[in-house]
């Protein structure tokens, strides 16, 4: 993963969720998932994900800063099969996972504790596509 530093302390407060979404984009990118659309926000972050090997038509990535803590809700979607499973978004699966900010970014903006993030993002990826088959 690329080092996001800046060396900018004074904005390092406001901008540790936006690194670390950021590191959920390139290890989503690592898992070959593209990214179609990003939307970085100051409280909210939306991404959309696809993958033409996958049977997931694709992810979406739902973030939100709460606190200290970054809830994130990854669903996967699959291709709808008929009218009942669009109705009741049987082809949904999300996934929520929260992080707290401060253990995965330091206060000089470097990602800490890059292999659990690795891992859980990989964990989360493989439910995701299980879930599709």
């Amino acid at each position: 993963m690329s080092d996001h530093s800046t060396g900018k302390g004074d904005t390092a407060a406001s901008a540790k969720d936006k690194y670390l979404i950021v590191a959920i984009h390139q290890l989503m990118e690592e898992h070959g998932w593209n990214g179609i659309e990003e939307n970085f926000g100051v409280e909210s972050h939306n991404m959309v994900y696809i993958n033409p090997k996958s049977h997931l038509e694709r992810i979406e990535i739902k973030a939100h800063v709460m606190g200290v803590f970054l809830n994130v809700s990854f669903w996967g979607i699959s291709s709808e099969k008929g009218t009942l499973e669009k109705s009741l978004d049987l082809n949904r699966k999300e996934i929520p996972k929260k992080f707290e900010i401060n253990k995965y970014v330091s206060p000089d903006l470097k990602i800490l504790n890059e292999q659990r993030l690795r891992n859980a993002i990989a964990v989360v990826v493989k439910q995701l596509e299980m879930a599709a088959e």
